[in-house]
C-alpha cells in the first residue's frame, strides 16, 4: 500500500528487494549499512501501515465491533506467525540444500523448483495489479464525490502521469515520489482520526451492530488480510537487520502496533458515523472546506504516487517473459508497460467498490502468499519433526487460507453474476 512506498524504494537500494513482496531480481547492488532494530520497527511499521485501513470503519459496520476485533488479532497474530515462517524457511533452506535464499520466490524455487517460483510470481503479479487498481477506485470515487466527476472520467485523466512515472527505468529512481506518497497517507490519516473524535463529540450517530454478524465474517477477512499483507516484506527487513535473532521481537511489537491502529482507526470511524459509515470513510467527511479537501487531497495524490511503485514488480516479472522472444527495445518497454497501467485502469473502471475489491484482493492473492504458502513450504522442511500439536495448527492456517481464497472466488462470481 502506500505505505510501502518509501520502505519499498529504499530496500531496492539496500538488499535488490524492489517490490512489496520480495524482490524477484537477481542481481545485487553494492552493501550498504545493516539497520539497527530500531530502525527495522520503524520500517516494519511503515511496511505494513496501508490505505486499507480507510475501509476499515466500513468492515466493522458489516461485521460488528467484537467479532471484528476478534478477527483483527486473529489475522494479525497469523501474520506475524507466518511471516516468522517465511523467514525460517530461508535458514532451513540453507542448512538442507546449501542455497542462500534471499527472496520469497528464491524460497519456492529451492522447494518446489520452478512450480514454486511460478506459485509465488503469479499470486505476486495478481497482487500487485490488485493494489494499483485498489488505488485508483479509491482516487476515482473520492473526485467523484468531491468534483462530481464521473469515476471512469477520473481515471482516464490518471492514466497519463501513470504511465510517465512507470517509464522510469528502476524504483529506485523514484524514491522521492514514494516518500512523499508515504507523507500524504499519513497526513490523511491523521487528519481523519481527529475527524472521527469531532464527529463522535459533536453528533448523535449511533452503532448498532457491537456485537457481530457472521454471515459478514469472510467480508471481514479479507479486509483484514488485505491491509496485513506484509509477507513478502519480512526476508528483506530480516535481510538488512544488524541484529538478526532480534527479528521476531521487533516484527511481533510492529504488528502489535499496526493491531492497535486498525482496530481504533476501524472502531472510531464506524462510531462517529454510525450506520452511514460508507466504504471508505474518507467518503463520509462532508463539505468542501480546509479538512475535507486537506484528507482527500493528500490522500488521492499519495495514492496516485503509489501506484507505480505497486506495478513495477509486475514489469520486472513479466517484461522478460514478454519482450525476450521479439527483442527489448525502449519503445516496446514502454508500450508494454503503458499496456499494464491501461489494464489497472479498465479493471478500476469496471470494480464494484473500493470495500468490496480489497476484500477480495485479501481473501484470494494476499491469503495465498500471506497464509498457505509460508505454511507449505515449511511443512515441506519440517515435516519429519513437527509435533502433532504444530501439524494441527499449521494445517488450520492452510485450511483458513484455501477457505478464504474459495469463499474471495465465490463471493466475487456471486456479484458478478
Amino acid at each position: 500500500m502506500v505505505a510501502r512506498g518509501a520502505e519499498t524504494a529504499r530496500l531496492a537500494h539496500a538488499d535488490g528487494a524492489n517490490m512489496r513482496y520480495g524482490s524477484l531480481e537477481k542481481t545485487r547492488p553494492k552493501a550498504v549499512p545493516l539497520a539497527s532494530d530500531a530502525k527495522t520497527f520503524v520500517s516494519a511499521i511503515i511496511s505494513l501501515l496501508g490505505s486499507g485501513v480507510l475501509g476499515f470503519p466500513y468492515a466493522f459496520k458489516q461485521t460488528g465491533i467484537l467479532l471484528g476485533l476478534v478477527i483483527i488479532i486473529t489475522i494479525a497474530s497469523i501474520t506475524a506467525f507466518c511471516m516468522l515462517l517465511i523467514v525460517e524457511c530461508k535458514y532451513k533452506v540453507k542448512s538442507r540444500y546449501g542455497v542462500t535464499a534471499t527472496t520469497y520466490g528464491e524460497i519456492g524455487r529451492a522447494l518446489m523448483g520452478a512450480k514454486g517460483e511460478w506459485l509465488v510470481n503469479s499470486s505476486l503479479i495478481l497482487a500487485q495489479v490488485g493494489f494499483s487498481v485498489a488505488y485508483l477506485l479509491f482516487i476515482s470515487e473520492n473526485v467523484h464525490a468531491y468534483f462530481g466527476i464521473a469515476k471512469q472520467l477520473v481515471i482516464i485523466f490518471a492514466v497519463p502521469p501513470l504511465v510517465a512515472f512507470c517509464l522510469v527505468k528502476h524504483i529506485k529512481h523514484i524514491a522521492y515520489i514514494a516518500l512523499c506518497a508515504d507523507i500524504m497517507l499519513f497526513t490523511g490519516l491523521t487528519v481523519v482520526y481527529a475527524v472521527d473524535f469531532s464527529y463522535l463529540k459533536e453528533n448523535s450517530t449511533t452503532a448498532e451492530n457491537i456485537v457481530g454478524v457472521f454471515s459478514t465474517i469472510p467480508f471481514f477477512f479479507g479486509v483484514a488480510t488485505y491491509c496485513f499483507a506484509g509477507i513478502g516484506m519480512a526476508l528483506p527487513l530480516e535481510n538488512s537487520m544488524a541484529q538478526k535473532p532480534h527479528f521476531m521481537r521487533v516484527l511481533v511489537l510492529a504488528i502489535t502496533l499496526i493491531t492497535f491502529v486498525y482496530a481504533s482507526f476501524g472502531v472510531l470511524g464506524y462510531l462517529a458515523f454510525g450506520d452511514a459509515t460508507l466504504d471508505v470513510i474518507t467518503l463520509n467527511i462532508e463539505g468542501h472546506g480546509g479538512v475535507a479537501s486537506v484528507v482527500k487531497l493528500c490522500l488521492c495524490f499519495g495514492l496516485l504516487c503509489a501506484c507505480p511503485i505497486m506495478l513495477f514488480p509486475v514489469f520486472e516479472v513479466l517484461q522478460p517473459l514478454c519482450l525476450a522472444p521479439f527483442g527489448e527495445s525502449e519503445l516496446k518497454i514502454a508500450l508494454f508497460r503503458a499496456s499494464i497501467v491501461v489494464l489497472a485502469a479498465f479493471l478500476a473502471a469496471a470494480a464494484p467498490s473500493f470495500g468490496q475489491l480489497i476484500s477480495f484482493i485479501g481473501s484470494t492473492c494476499c491469503a495465498f502468499l500471506g497464509f498457505v504458502l509460508p505454511v507449505v513450504f515449511y511443512m515441506k522442511l519440517s515435516a519429519q519433526s513437527l509435533s502433532l500439536r504444530a501439524k494441527v495448527v499449521l494445517n488450520s492456517i492452510t485450511a483458513l487460507g484455501l477457505f478464504m481464497v474459495f469463499t474471495g472466488i465465490y463471493n466475487a462470481a456471486a456479484n458478478l453474476f
